[in-house]
């Protein structure tokens, strides 16, 4: 998936080849979308056939092009390319996501810490969504974007999930702080987790493959938190991690 502007509209645009993607797209909010297809039917097969099918009950407009053009879009296409407003997926600000949050005590947020691989990226993502996190907040600059590749491992989960992209992590985590979040940190040297329950309305924080969560990050939050660890190896995959602290939250509050 990259990012493009419609110098006409003024419409920022992600261009999408997963075939998980673009289904869940089409159903979740098809809002301006167009589909683009390969010329020359080198692609042709029953799952592109079944996307087509989709976006035509739908109302999107579908375009042949020649796969060069595709490929521009996407270079890892595989005979399809959907565009689709950023608008139109959920792509919320920091602001609306703390004004909708204001008024309740329950939510779970993300904040990624300069994700640089978008094979994490897109594991946490679909993660995230299956255990219904609010959303997931990542910085514009130094950390890897919704491209492609990480679509492909979010399986399509982007279509649903709320992705916030923000100028500055510490700025959109005292935001959440004054919308009542309880920010944690995961860090190896915070309180086991499973010592006592997870609050019911929290942000938590996970850094850098290499680096952890930042200094400054590490400060604005109320509490560190750690996976127990009972093996030789130091670490975990920052997806694995996401997936077990985010468990752990539903397991705490099951009914919210």
């Amino acid at each position: 998936m990259q990012a493009a502007l419609n110098l006409q509209k003024v419409v920022l645009v992600n261009y999408i080849s997963s075939f998980h993607s673009i289904i869940e797209t089409l159903r979740a909010s098809p809002q301006g979308c167009m589909l683009y297809v390969a010329e020359g039917g080198r692609h042709a097969g029953p799952r592109i056939r079944q996307i087509i099918e989709e976006a035509e009950k739908r109302g999107i407009a579908v375009r042949h092009l020649p796969e060069m053009d595709l490929s521009r879009m996407c270079p890892e296409h595989r005979g399809l390319v959907l565009a689709a407003p950023l608008e139109a997926r959920g792509m919320l600000s920091i602001e609306a996501l703390c004004e909708h949050s204001s008024s309740k005590d329950a939510g779970l947020v993300l904040v990624l810490d300069h994700i640089e691989d978008p094979h994490n990226l897109g594991a946490i993502v679909r993660s995230a969504d299956a255990f219904g996190v609010d959303a997931v907040v990542i910085p514009t600059r130094r950390a890897s974007p919704l491209t492609d590749a990480a679509e492909r491992s979010a399986a399509g989960a982007t279509a649903w999930l709320p992705v916030i992209q923000v100028k500055n992590l510490r700025a959109a985590v005292d935001q959440l702080k004054d919308a009542g979040f309880w920010i944690y940190a995961a860090d190896m040297s915070g309180s086991a987790l499973g010592a006592k329950p997870l609050g019911k309305k929290v942000a938590i924080l996970l850094g850098n493959e290499g680096k952890g969560v930042s200094r400054i990050l590490k400060d604005a939050a109320d509490e560190c938190i750690s996976i127990p660890m009972f093996g030789h190896v130091e670490s975990l995959n920052v997806s694995v991690s996401a997936a077990i602290l985010m468990y752990e939250y539903r397991r705490a509050h099951a009914l919210l």
